[in-house]
């Protein structure tokens, strides 16, 4: 694993420290949230992989028709759905093909997705085999009820040299598998990227590498002229031929970055994909860089990231005449130091739908995921009207806690939830 790479560390240094001592001026009295009313309900939870020799863990997942597929840097894990024991467990590197006492490769910053459309499981992850070669692996299910053996996935790799394309985002469209990254050489950026292959066949086995068809749209530029910073790809709950991608601008100014990009994927005559270089603009409210946040009983802070997207979905919202709407969040200052803020974006509009924020004037709140609530399965596809959020929360007197909320319909989002508190300071 590699530290979090940025375009410019001395300047991200000098806007932490300034979130930071705003931060501290802002502190106060801890306090509790309000109490949730209608929060989700939690029918089951168990203890997930974890491993110590790994940080951070990058916790990921994924749920299809059969299986769940829970991922972190170190290690793999597949359920059914209805059971808390693996089917099976093991090294991160067994599922991707590089288990043997000899390799040494460092498999890291893994991605998940399920695809509705094919019925399989996608994953990518970065893979530094010397500071000569670096690649991006990427591979999928033979199968919707994939376990670690050989014969359950296909792998495969694209390979950037000695450049390294950090931060890989897994999303996809109907033909395409979609991975964003930036790329450094050394610690200098060398723009963001979207790579792009073509989707399997549905017939079983592994095809050929040679049968794919492959490139990658960058560097990447926003509608200013400025360069982009991790793209996000969204993952399809409706398969369709047009995908998006949703990006920050690689420099926040003092008085705070206006908009994010986005990035339309399409599929050429020629069967590959069609990526624009330069992005559009979606406005939304001015955001910065958030604070580090604080842990009770060490001076150690947790990274609360640089207000980049972190993750996106792209489905149907029936409560708004069908539109095919982009969900993402980010975390940025606010509250106590760092809040998460939620959008749902009509991307071909380049407008917003809807939005929020989750945020606490006694807690720093962190590293989030948003979906809605589309279901789709073959020619049944419901709801998408709503939607359900996770977060990081802690303070200076409260341990890391995970918690979800839930938006339905037009209501304003209900009170926080906890579905899983941490031991110990991470």
């Amino acid at each position: 694993m590699v530290p979090l790479r940025v375009p410019d560390p001395s300047a991200y240094a000098a806007e932490k420290a300034a979130a930071d001592a705003a931060a501290a001026r802002l502190a106060g009295p801890a306090s509790a949230p309000a109490a949730a009313t209608l929060g989700p309900s939690l029918p089951r939870n168990w203890a997930g992989q974890r491993d110590t020799t790994a940080a951070p863990s990058d916790s990921t997942g994924a749920i299809g028709t059969a299986r769940y597929i829970e991922l972190v840097n170190a290690r793999a894990a597949i359920y059914s759905r209805t059971s808390n024991t693996p089917i099976a467990a093991g090294p991160l590197l067994q599922l991707t093909g590089c288990a043997t006492a000899t390799c040494t490769d460092d498999v890291f910053d893994v991605q998940v997705i399920w695809d509705p459309g094919t019925k399989r499981f996608y994953y990518v992850t970065d893979d530094i085999v010397s500071a000569s070669e670096n690649l991006i692996n990427f591979g999928f299910s033979t199968s919707a009820a994939p376990t670690l053996s050989a014969g359950s996935w296909c792998r495969y790799n694209l390979t950037f040299g000695a450049a390294f394309p950090d931060y890989p985002k897994l999303g996809d469209t109907r033909d395409f598998i979609l991975t964003g990254f930036n790329l450094f050489n050394g610690t200098s950026f060398a723009g963001a990227g979207i790579a792009w292959v073509t989707k399997p066949p549905s017939r079983p086995g592994c095809p050929a590498a040679s049968t794919f068809k492959a490139g990658i749209a960058g560097p990447l530029k926003n509608a200013n002229g400025s360069a982009a910073f991790t793209p996000v790809p969204a993952n399809q709950a409706d398969p369709g031929p047009t995908g998006w991608a949703v990006a920050r601008p690689d420099k926040i100014p003092s008085a705070g970055a206006t908009f994010l990009t986005l990035f339309k994927v399409t599929r050429s005559v020629a069967g590959t994909a069609t990526i624009p270089a330069t992005g559009t603009a979606v406005r939304v409210g001015a955001y910065k860089i958030p604070a580090a946040a604080p842990q009770p009983g060490t001076a150690f802070k947790l990274d609360t990231l640089d207000a980049r997207n972190t993750q996106a979905v792209l489905a149907v919202d029936p409560a708004h005449r069908g539109v095919l709407a982009l969900w993402t969040q980010h975390t940025v200052f606010g509250g106590a130091g760092a809040e998460v803020r939620w959008y749902e974006i009509n991307p071909v509009a380049r407008s917003l739908i809807q939005h929020g924020a989750i945020t606490s004037r006694s807690r720093f709140t962190f590293d989030a995921a948003v979906s809605p609530d589309r279901r789709v399965n073959g020619a049944s596809r419901k709801f998408g009207g709503d939607m359900v959020i996770d977060v990081v929360q802690l303070s200076r007197t409260l341990r890391p806690v995970i918690e979800v909320a839930s938006k339905i319909g037009s209501a304003a989002i209900s009170g926080l939830r906890l579905i899983a508190n941490s031991a110990a300071s991470d």
